[in-house]
């Protein structure tokens, strides 16, 4: 078993706080702080801290600082509408799968570990099911650019769906998902895309209201 590195267990525990906002959007985070809350060197928190720039999540400053990242309602269009396509071209790549029986099954153990979590009123597990029904068409699919370009953009969406998850836009969610899952079930790829474009845009206005929200309260 690969032992996990003191960089990538900081860099999972910041991930964690700043997707669930527990570290909010334009929160400062210094060098300083960090070390006193880990108890390590400046090196690890310095390769985590590089990690969650990559994928979008703080920015640097000039003054060994990072801030965790705010968005502007031009930001999380683009980001929604590029995350659109690229599910949606996730999808018509799986129609050429030689077995589609497979993407099915997985489809389905989702759904229905995300509609038990649902029933259980577990809607913060549901979270994780929510997220692996876009996650198995990339792994169908079967191509790393497509994979490599969505995970990038993973990471500021979970920033963004923690502030308007409720137990309505679950439930719209959800339904999505299962109306996606039956189009892939009959093979109707190209529709299944098109309401994956759909859903996501729905989960656009949903950010964008959410985010307003979020600012109005700072």
């Amino acid at each position: 078993m690969a032992t996990t590195t003191l960089s990538e267990q900081i860099y999972r525990e910041l991930y964690r706080d700043i997707t669930e906002q527990k570290l909010v959007c334009g929160q400062k985070l210094t060098l300083s702080l960090l070390k006193e809350r880990f108890q390590v060197s400046h090196t690890p928190i310095r390769e985590a801290l590089m990690r969650l720039a990559e994928n979008g999540l703080v920015t640097y400053n000039t003054n060994s600082s990072v801030t965790v990242t705010e968005f502007e309602e031009q930001d999380i269009c683009q980001l929604f509408q590029f995350a659109a396509e690229l599910d949606s071209m996730a999808i018509r790549f799986c129609e050429n799968n030689v077995n589609r029986m497979l993407l099915i099954l997985d489809l389905e153990e989702s759904i229905e570990a995300g509609n038990a979590m649902l029933e259980a009123g577990d809607e913060d597990r549901w979270k994780e099911y929510s997220d692996q029904i876009h996650m198995v068409f990339y792994r169908h699919a079967k191509n790393n650019y497509l994979t490599e370009a969505s995970e990038r953009l993973r990471a500021r969406i979970d920033v963004l769906s923690c502030m308007y998850y409720n137990s309505e836009s679950i439930r719209k969610i959800n339904n999505d998902h299962i109306a996606i899952f039956e189009e892939v079930q009959a093979g109707r790829f190209a529709e299944a895309a098109a309401l994956m474009r759909k859903h996501l845009q729905y989960d656009m206005a949903y950010a964008l209201k959410a985010y307003n929200a979020y600012k109005k309260r700072k």
